[in-house]
C-alpha cells in the first residue's frame, strides 16, 4: 500500500503540473485530501524558499534564515520578515509579526505544528525567542547531518522533526557543507507521523527505538531509490492516507469541491 501511495501521489503531481483538470485520481482519498509530494523539493513552499531564501541574500545568516523559514513555513510571512533577518533585529522582527497578527493575517503555515511547548506566552514571542537562541548556537559545526541534527535540537522549540526539516533544506542547498555530507542519503529522524506510517506499514507499533531499523527494512521492501528523508516524509503522508481511508482520522487540508 505504501508503494501504491508513492506511485499515485507522483502521478498526481505530474498531472497537476501539466494543468490537467481534476480529478487527478480514481482514489476518493486522493480526490479530496491534500498530500505533500513524494519528493520534498517538489513542494510549493520548499520551491518558494529555494528561490527567495538563498545564501546569496542572507550570507552568513543563511542557516538562521532557514530556521525562520521552517518555523513559520508560510511564504507571505517570510516575505514580510525577510529583511529583519539580515541581520536578525529582534524588536523589528517582533513588530513585523505583531503587525500581521493585529491585521488578522495568517502567520504560520499548516504543515508543521508550532506551539509554545507549554509555556504561557504569545506564540510570536516564543518564536522570536527561539530565533534569538538559534542565533547563539549557529552556525552548525557538525561533520554530517546526524551531528548537526543533535546540535539543532539544543534550540528550545526545535525538536526532532523540525530539526530534520531544516537539515533537508541545508543539504539541498548548493554550496552548503551539508550538500556533501557522508550521510546525505542515509540520514533521517523520526517524527510522530512517520512513526505512525511505519506502524501502518508493518501492522504493529513502531517506536523511536526501532525507527531506524524499520525504515531501512521498509526501504528494502519497496525498493526505495532516493534519500531516506524523502521516505520519512512519505511515511508521514502515508499515515494521513491510512487514517482517512479507514475513517480513524481526517486531514487538516483538503481540496474544495469541483
Amino acid at each position: 500500500m505504501l508503494a501504491y501511495w508513492i506511485s499515485e501521489r507522483e502521478k498526481i503531481r505530474e498531472l497537476k503540473e501539466g494543468d490537467a483538470p481534476r480529478p487527478w485520481s480514481d482514489d476518493h482519498v486522493f480526490q479530496w485530501t491534500y498530500f505533500c509530494n513524494v519528493h520534498r523539493e517538489d513542494d510549493r513552499v520548499t520551491r518558494w524558499i529555494r528561490e527567495n531564501y538563498t545564501p546569496a541574500i542572507f550570507g552568513d545568516q543563511y542557516e538562521l534564515a532557514i530556521v525562520a523559514a521552517r518555523l513559520f513555513n508560510w511564504p507571505p510571512t517570510l516575505e514580510h520578515i525577510k529583511w529583519s533577518l539580515v541581520p536578525l533585529t529582534h524588536h523589528i522582527l517582533w513588530e513585523g509579526l505583531t503587525q500581521l497578527q493585529d491585521a488578522g493575517t495568517k502567520i504560520w503555515g499548516g504543515a508543521y505544528l508550532i506551539t509554545t511547548h507549554g509555556r504561557k506566552m504569545p506564540k510570536i514571542d516564543y518564536c522570536v525567542e527561539t530565533l534569538q537562541t538559534a542565533q547563539k548556537i549557529l552556525p552548525l559545526t557538525g561533520r554530517n547531518l546526524e551531528e548537526c541534527w543533535h546540535q539543532l535540537r539544543k534550540i528550545p522549540g526545535i525538536g526532532s522533526f523540525l530539526s530534520a526539516q531544516i537539515l533537508a533544506d541545508l543539504k539541498n542547498t548548493e554550496g552548503h557543507a551539508l550538500a556533501k555530507a557522508d550521510d546525505w542519503f542515509s540520514f533521517c529522524a523520526p517524527g510522530p507521523g512517520s512513526l505512525r506510517g511505519l506502524s501502518w506499514f508493518w501492522e504493529k507499533k513502531v517506536t523511536e527505538s526501532t525507527f531506524q531499523e524499520r525504515i531501512k527494512e521498509t526501504s528494502d521492501v519497496i525498493d526505495w531509490p532516493d534519500c531516506m528523508q524523502d521516505l520519512q516524509n512519505c511515511l508521514c503522508e502515508y499515515d494521513k492516507y491510512c487514517r482517512v481511508l479507514t475513517g480513524t482520522g481526517k486531514s487538516k487540508r483538503g481540496y474544495a469541491a469541483y
